[in-house]
């Protein structure tokens, strides 16, 4: 029964309200404190040597350089051309060279010839560049403006002159941007007087309820089954493997915990998330406490357990009210539930706090009675809107049942206005999460940049999502096929059943909202401007609970058999058929398969060589299981049985695909333990290793080079110094340091054979921790082999002790234009007992054009554990697929200010390398470690299983002193839109 409001009670409700949406709506243009940093080198005091200068955007706001005459002269002097000062590539960044002929300076498209004075005239040349345009001040005095001449990039300071001769060179940049912001104290005050009116807000909405009543707890009958989900969901956190980006939002939590700066770290020019960071930002504070994956796992756990209690409780609740609470009912949404969430949500992704908020909102609009319901949805919605893109799928149970909240709004009193103004107070928290630490500007940046960089997909490429969960891929993984693909088999089933009126009973009434949620949540994945598969798993309470009220539909419409429902059964069976079929043809795949040891890894899934992947098997599997029901009921007709079998088919699906899906993961660190991500939780909860990855890996970091013994060798079809692909020269010039001894059998036109055994070399004794090694390009399978011979010299002849073949591990997906050279080798193990004389034998008996084998000579190597290297190498830039994977590296590179910190060591992942923090292309925070030298290779292998591509670790070349430059930063207070706008990528 509706009861009037006091007049008065309206208006504080109004005021309430509009003040907590006008103070949402003042955020994002309320004034803030920005951060400017200025850059100068050389720092004072230093001498003027190249420096490395990693700074985002790569085009800094100024840049100012001063050039003296005396470093031009010093330049103009040397036999060839060289460069006095570069901050880039040639074309974007500024790079003045000298010759004995001129003094040029160049940027973008503009070359500019500079006069250079006699001595002993003192002179320089200066350089002015701001966004609009650049003046460069010669040593004659005469001045040249270049108008919309873009700020140079700048990757670091580069010259090739020594210290002495460039004396006086310098330059200075200034780096801002939109992020580097802090609230002011009136926009911490506007944040304190909405979150305080959304509080107020509620507490309207709920007047005139009475506190909710207590219920008496008791446990029932299906408690098991709560248990058996929370003790799967909780080991599966210790087995399960990989998300995507687990590494990435690691990362930026970690830095944002670090530095207070919200940006994406690797990639985009360090753009903020905005809008849609509010998952790192919940992140943060754990990382300052723990960064072992376990721990991290934690929020994902407790997401998953809080979206089961809502699934059974809250949406099955409402749809089945009197079907919810029973055991089969429970179990049947347990399956669901589990076989929807394991795939696609565990780590620290977005999508599972997504899928909680969309679950929480689907049952708090099935439920919505009053009002005061409409508060708890909308604050439901105002926190899962800003935790990512696909967070709009929160308006699929608003869009669907839009008519029962519109009746919940009017079910007190006829103040509409005041009730629309106290749930627009509360859904406007969201822009207080959104903007509670960014502006306006902010926000238009970040989208122009993430748009400019990509993937920024329209909405009519929505169907590429759909291919990449088709590939035969880790997007493309049985187990994440398979929930998308029965729900999208039985939404035809569950439309054709409930479209007679005469079959519209409370479960078909259920079943058809929740096809249209599902229908309407598809559809707006859309707006997401990319299109991976594992989007879908913010879907997964979703689907959960679409298929357990379609399942029961079948079993319910099964009892009263007719023409219409054999003919929808029949369908049904065959659409599902040919839905599992296509789901088990996808593999075993998951992210960084050296993780793992799994079967099926790449090809459809087939235990016991039972073909999961034939429609024909399940088509058979459904027909026996009738002809037994039959047997067992005999009074089931065919009707019946026609619509049990879809039923008992997706069942039987679901389960197969959970018991394949934790029985892999459950047996592979038995199969294999070494690199195992099951076995780095483990090890943490016993506490035995705790370094993660890190305690298995090994470095072999090269020693002297082996000097002949004698000359000689035999050879036929390999050429000494020669014989490898030109472009893919070996690590050092051929005749030089690791190839003092190089030899190959690649030549022009058709592919020749050959074989060689190379001269004896001096083999000392080595320790236990040494070993031999060389560097190998070409194939050394098939046809082809590589052995270390080993021997020991008695008088003039050597006596052969034996021979060791050093495993390889070439990339399955190496481009063959761009052929590796990688370094092989064995232990001191595997060195016959006084061996004093090594040599190389190979033998390439290939014809086909990637046949080809070149070698080096041999040397020594050395065995260092990876986490004895990286304790005396700091800060760490792990690469975003791995960087999950080692809680011991605590020092990282720290991004803020627009400048990222030089690393020392870069582990790298498994090819194919994802390099995207060192691509200029895409914004990489990072792309200036590799402008003007490229990262050497530190050999390493995974211990026991040197044949598995675990990554690499890379160091910097020593030509450059890491962030030789002084870092001063100002603040200033500024508008929240219109001073803070970031450049456009394309300049």
């Amino acid at each position: 029964m509706r009861t009037h409001t006091p007049r008065h009670h309206i208006c504080v409700a109004l005021f309430v309200g509009l003040i907590g949406v006008a103070t949402a709506l003042v955020l994002p243009f309320a004034p803030v404190i920005a951060e400017t940093t200025t850059l100068t080198w050389p720092a004072p005091g230093r001498p003027a040597t190249s420096s490395t200068a990693l700074i985002a955007p790569d085009r800094p706001n100024t840049l100012t350089a001063s050039i003296p005459c005396a470093a031009l002269r010093a330049a103009a002097a040397q036999p060839i051309p060289t460069t006095v000062l570069a901050t880039g590539a040639d074309g974007a960044g500024l790079v003045v060279t000298a010759s004995t002929a001129s003094v040029r300076m160049r940027l973008d498209d503009h070359e500019e010839e500079l006069a250079l004075p006699a001595e002993p005239v003192d002179c320089q040349v200066r350089v002015e560049s701001v966004v609009g345009g650049m003046t460069i001040v010669g040593a004659d005095g005469r001045t040249t403006h270049l108008t919309g001449a873009r700020v140079p990039q700048v990757f670091g300071f580069h010259t090739d002159l020594p210290a002495a001769a460039a004396s006086g060179l310098s330059v200075a940049v200034t780096v801002g941007g939109p992020f580097a912001t802090t609230p002011t104290v009136l926009k911490g005050v506007l944040i304190a007087v909405q979150l305080i009116a959304a509080t107020a807000a509620l507490i309207l909405l709920h007047r005139g309820r009475g506190p909710p009543a207590l219920r008496r707890w008791r446990w029932r009958g299906v408690w098991w089954i709560d248990v058996a989900v929370a003790g799967t969901l909780v080991g599966w956190a210790v087995i399960g493997p990989l998300a995507v980006d687990d590494g990435w939002a690691t990362t930026i939590a970690r830095n944002f915990a670090a530095t207070g700066n919200p940006g994406n770290y690797y990639r985009w020019w360090d753009a903020a998330e905005v809008p849609f960071a509010f998952s790192q930002q919940l992140l943060a504070p754990l990382t300052e406490i723990s960064i072992a994956p376990l721990w991290l796992r934690l929020p994902g756990t407790v997401a998953a357990l809080a979206t089961w209690f809502v699934v059974s409780r809250g949406v099955l609740g409402a749809a089945l009210p009197a079907l919810s609470a029973t055991v089969r009912v429970r179990a049947l949404a347990a399956l669901c539930l589990l076989a929807a969430w394991l795939p696609f949500n565990l780590g620290t992704r977005p999508e599972s706090y997504v899928a909680l908020g969309v679950a929480a909102t689907l049952a708090l609009a099935w439920r919505a009675r009053d009002p005061a319901d409409l508060g708890v949805l909308a604050l439901v919605a105002a926190l899962t809107i800003p935790i990512s893109p696909t967070g709009l799928l929160v308006a699929a149970p608003v869009v669907v049942f839009a008519p029962r909240l519109a009746a919940a709004a009017r079910a007190t009193t006829a103040h509409r206005v005041a009730t629309a103004a106290l749930v627009s107070c509360i859904g406007a928290v969201a822009l207080t999460v959104i903007f509670g630490d960014q502006t306006w500007d902010a926000l238009v940046t970040a989208t122009d940049w993430h748009t400019a960089f990509g993937p920024a997909l329209p909405w009519y490429e929505e169907p590429s999502r759909y291919e990449h969960l088709l590939q035969p891929d880790q997007q493309g993984s049985f187990a994440k096929r398979l929930p998308v693909l029965l729900t999208a088999a039985l939404l035809p089933v569950v439309a054709a059943l409930a479209v007679r009126r005469g079959d519209r009973d409370a479960v078909g009434t259920a079943a058809a909202r929740m096809g249209c949620v599902v229908i309407v949540a598809l559809l707006l994945l859309a707006v997401a401007p990319s299109k991976w598969s594992y989007h879908l798993g913010a879907l997964a309470g979703v689907f959960a609970s679409f298929l357990t009220v379609a399942i029961v539909l079948l079993v319910r419409r099964a009892r009263g058999p007719d023409g219409h429902v054999a003919v929808v059964g029949v369908a049904g069976s065959a659409l599902l058929a040919a839905a599992a079929a296509l789901a088990f043809v996808g593999p075993n795949a998951w992210w960084l398969p050296a993780m793992y040891d799994l079967p099926w890894a790449t090809d459809s899934v087939r235990p016991a060589g039972v073909p999961l992947d034939s429609p024909l098997l399940w088509a058979v599997a459904v027909a026996a299981g009738g002809v037994t029901v039959a047997l067992i009921g005999r009074t089931a007709g065919a009707g019946r049985l026609s619509l049990l079998a879809p039923a008992v088919l997706t069942l039987v699906a679901l389960g197969t695909s959970l018991i394949v899906l934790v029985g892999t993961f459950a047996t592979a660190p038995v199969r294999r333990g070494t690199g195992s991500l099951a076995m780095i939780n483990v090890d943490r909860l016993t506490g035995t290793r705790v370094c993660g990855l890190a305690d298995d890996i090994e470095l072999l970091p090269d020693g002297p080079v082996l000097t002949p013994a004698e000359q000689g060798g035999q050879s036929s079809g390999f050429s000494a110094l020669a014989g490898f692909f030109p472009g893919a020269p070996p690590p050092d010039p051929p005749g030089a340091g690791t190839s003092a001894f190089l030899w190959g059998s690649r030549t022009t036109g058709a592919q020749a054979t050959g074989e060689i055994t190379t001269q004896w070399f001096d083999l000392p004794a080595l320790k236990p921790d040494d070993g031999v090694a060389l560097s190998v390009s070409g194939r050394t399978s098939g046809a082809n082999s590589l052995t270390l011979e080993f021997g020991t010299a008695a008088g003039t002849t050597v006596e052969v002790l034996g021979a060791s073949t050093p495993v390889d591990r070439p990339a399955a997906d190496e481009d063959p234009s761009h052929p590796l050279w990688r370094s092989l080798g064995v232990d001191a193990a595997d060195v016959p007992a006084g061996a004093n004389r090594v040599r190389v034998r190979a033998v390439d008996g290939r014809t086909d054009g990637a046949g080809w084998l070149a070698f080096t000579g041999p040397r020594l190597r050395h065995v260092v554990p990876l986490n004895d290297f990286l304790a005396d190498n700091g800060p760490v830039l792990v690469s975003w697929p791995q960087s999950f994977l080692f809680p011991c590296i605590r020092d990282i590179p720290t991004v803020s200010g627009g400048v990222a910190e030089t690393p020392r060591v870069v582990i790298e992942s498994p090819r194919p390398w994802l390099t995207e923090d060192r691509d200029a292309e895409i914004g990489g925070t990072f792309a200036g470690l590799v402008a003007f030298e490229p990262l050497n290779e530190i050999p390493s292998r995974m211990v026991g299983h040197p044949e598995l591509d675990w990554g690499s670790v890379r160091i910097p070349g020593d030509t450059a002193s890491p962030d030789a430059y002084a870092r001063n930063t100002t603040r200033i207070e500024v508008s929240g839109v219109g001073a803070l706008r970031g450049l456009r990528p394309d300049g």
